[in-house]
């Protein structure tokens, strides 16, 4: 496959008891997530008990059945997904993850975005094996897998007027939780990250094109041409004319 992740299908799972999982072997990978309760259930000839914050991971092509009956109310995330040769390989098959609660927002934003398009359900997707092997290992750091999709959204969409609260709607995050995970990984929280990078934009776009100053606040998000003249001379300590004349003048006299 070209991709190194296709999502097929993904889902919540809920059970009030009396439960086992049925006897299958599929031609993709599934991983489940244990939100409640205990599940048995067999790889072949080996057995799991599958219990909250569980990961449990089962290979394409093998034979998967519950091999006695939940009592108890039971539930968990799942997804279906294919995946190059080589790609996530090294999940164990049955594993706890540190930080359960980033798997959830995980799960929850593939949830809501699966049925937009197939290219957003696959990068959700991939996000989320990401975000899980990450959690694996020992060196963890829960946020970086999610903080690094969020900064590349952000970039993607610095020539919108976007705000802290329609990112966290995006990601499917409170808005002073997604700008605290931001803060941990770049230093400064969303709102100051989103300005740096509009200001890191405009400045690019003053050295490397001919595009008016006007066109350039558009460019990077600002509809109020004075208000970016305003921010921008606060963050640089000159109007961004100035700026590119000075720029222009240190070019000249290396020449």
């Amino acid at each position: 496959m070209s991709k190194p992740v296709e999502h097929y299908l993904c889902g919540k799972f809920i059970s009030e008891g009396n439960w086992s999982h049925m006897r299958r072997s599929m031609p993709v990978h599934e991983i489940i997530l244990m939100l409640e309760g205990e599940m048995y259930i067999a790889e072949d000839e080996e057995k799991y008990v599958v219990r909250a914050h569980d990961l449990l991971f089962l290979k394409a092509g093998h034979t998967h059945y519950g091999y006695r009956v939940s009592d108890a109310p039971v539930s968990f995330y799942w997804i279906h997904y294919g995946a190059a040769p080589g790609v996530f390989s090294s999940f164990p098959t049955h594993s706890s993850i540190q930080v359960p609660s980033m798997a959830n927002q995980l799960f929850k934003q593939l949830l809501h975005v699966c049925s937009f398009s197939p290219e957003e359900a696959d990068a959700a997707a991939l996000l989320l094996l990401k975000e899980l092997e990450r959690n694996l290992q020992t060196d963890y750091r829960p946020h970086s897998a999610v903080v690094d999709h969020i900064c590349k959204w952000v970039d993607i969409h610095l020539h919108t007027n976007m705000t802290v609260n329609q990112i966290a709607e995006q990601f499917n995050f409170n808005k002073d939780y997604i700008s605290k995970m931001v803060k941990r990984e770049k230093g400064v929280g969303l709102k100051a990250y989103i300005l740096t990078e509009r200001m890191r934009r405009a400045k690019q776009l003053l050295l490397n094109t001919n595009a008016s100053v006007k066109e350039i606040a558009a460019q990077c998000g600002f509809n109020d041409y004075k208000l970016f003249l305003r921010t921008f001379k606060q963050h640089e300590g000159n109007t961004p004319t100035e700026y590119r004349n000075h720029l222009y003048s240190t070019q000249l006299n290396r020449l």
